[in-house]
């Protein structure tokens, strides 16, 4: 105030008015709430900081009381002993066990159930597959109806031409969640060649397909591609993509989504597999191909293509160099008889260890359209419901007419109809039921060749 009147008194002394003395001394008033509004905003968010700090300790005290009760839920309920074998009783957990609480809990936290219920329906299907039990009980298999093509003759032609027609509305979803190590690679597998000639890879090949395929529709817009990643191979698919310059696609058209990793299991008991070189460390794996289901749910990506004008969806694996050849006419096929679901499958001999479809018949009431379902059971699946029907007769054995399986072989190729796909992924969220199929090491069916 003392300074304030210094200034209205020098001000005086330089011949203002009345008017504007008064004019002054408001604006300096106004000066003044001014700093002092600031100095309780700054009080304010100091205040602010101090609560959030403390609501931060909190959050993290609170974390770790549920990493703790849930590594006590995991031994005492679940058999997990040896997650701590070795740790001393009574005294605080070290940072290394404080880490493996918290991987647990955010593993915990992104499990449908949770982690506790991950390992016992783990443990249940373990047990039925040991076991050899049917996990279709209840289903009796019937052969399924569909078109039988010659590529490039006939009726191939045909539905090619209709599927032509059809592919400005198509969008394609490549699964590329696994690295090349089968293939003793230690990239990823869409780097990999698809041929020696040239040396083009994988995604530029396919990149070339979608490309030519929208050109050959006449679609002004480049057909849309979701790729589904994982936590090993993200960053490397969007390094390529980069690298390659998107392979000529648009890439406000591709899409990315990570798929979550889930526990891996060290033997038949499911057991979580620790990493051999961190004792406080779980090893994890991507999730299943059914993955992409959800995740194009919780990202509202299938939605969104269906509102873009999308009508159907191709799904398509990360090494099949071959499987565009087939796509045109498997889009017609699906559009002539108006399929919610299409399988592309190639003959199968009896006995491979790959997926068969099977058209499932319920015997004992239930819906499933009907009481009927059309799906892939996997190889390790599909011999106890054979011999479970035929009251242990025969299995997956040849047809004497052909030399191959009745059951033709699911190459993993699907065209879905958005429309429907979109209403079933609101009512089930995209979850897809588990399933295992382990690598045994031996006769007794207990151990993994690796977790």
């Amino acid at each position: 105030a003392q300074e304030n009147m210094s200034e209205i008194s020098v001000s005086a002394s330089s011949g203002l008015t009345e008017d504007q003395l008064d004019r002054l001394a408001g604006l300096e008033r106004l000066d003044a709430l001014d700093r002092r509004d600031r100095r309780d905003a700054c009080a304010a968010a100091e205040a602010a900081a101090v609560r959030l700090g403390r609501l931060d300790r909190l959050d993290s005290f609170d974390a770790e009381a549920q990493g703790r009760a849930l590594l006590k839920r995991l031994v005492d309920e679940c058999g997990q002993e040896h997650l701590v074998s070795g740790w001393p009783r009574d005294r605080a957990a070290s940072a290394d066990e404080r880490r493996l609480q918290s991987q647990l809990l955010a593993l915990h936290r992104s499990l449908a159930g949770g982690l506790d219920g991950y390992v016992c329906r783990a443990r249940e299907l373990l047990e039925a597959s040991r076991l050899g039990r049917n996990p279709l009980d209840g289903y009796r298999p019937s052969l399924p109806v569909g078109e039988t093509l010659d590529f490039g003759r006939g009726a191939f032609l045909k539905y090619e031409e209709e599927g032509l027609a059809a592919m400005r509305g198509a969008a394609f979803v490549l699964v590329a969640g696994g690295l090349g190590e089968r293939l003793g690679a230690s990239g990823i597998k869409l780097d990999l060649p698809a041929e020696l000639a040239t040396g083009t890879s994988f995604l530029a090949l396919y990149a070339q397909h979608i490309l030519a395929l929208g050109a050959a529709a006449g679609s002004a817009a480049c057909l849309p591609l979701v790729l589904m990643t994982s936590d090993d191979t993200h960053a490397r698919t969007l390094a390529s993509l980069e690298a390659g310059d998107y392979f000529g696609l648009d890439r406000r058209r591709v899409f990315l989504l990570r798929q979550q990793a889930v526990p891996c299991l060290a033997d038949g008991g499911a057991a979580l597999a620790v990493d051999p070189s961190d004792a406080s460390r779980v090893l994890t794996k991507p999730n299943g191909h059914g993955e992409v289901h959800r995740l194009l749910h919780s990202s509202g990506l299938a939605a969104k293509l269906h509102g873009d004008g999308c009508t159907h969806l191709v799904f398509f694996q990360d090494t099949n160099g071959l499987v565009f050849n087939a796509v045109p006419a498997a889009l017609g096929v699906s559009v002539r008889r108006g399929l919610a679901l299409n399988f592309v499958s190639v003959r199968r001999r009896a006995g491979d260890a790959s997926g068969a479809l099977i058209e499932l018949v319920r015997e004992r009431g239930g819906g499933d359209g009907g009481g009927r379902v059309l799906a892939n059971v996997e190889y390790n699946q599909l011999e106890p419901l054979l011999r479970a029907a035929s009251a242990g007769a025969s299995g997956d054995e040849p047809d004497p007419a052909t030399g191959w399986s009745p059951y033709p072989g699911n190459c993993n190729q699907l065209v879905v109809a958005l429309r429907p796909y979109v209403e079933v992924l609101a009512a089930s969220g995209g979850v897809v039921p588990e399933f295992v199929n382990p690598k045994y090491s031996d006769a007794s069916r207990s151990g993994f060749k690796k977790p």
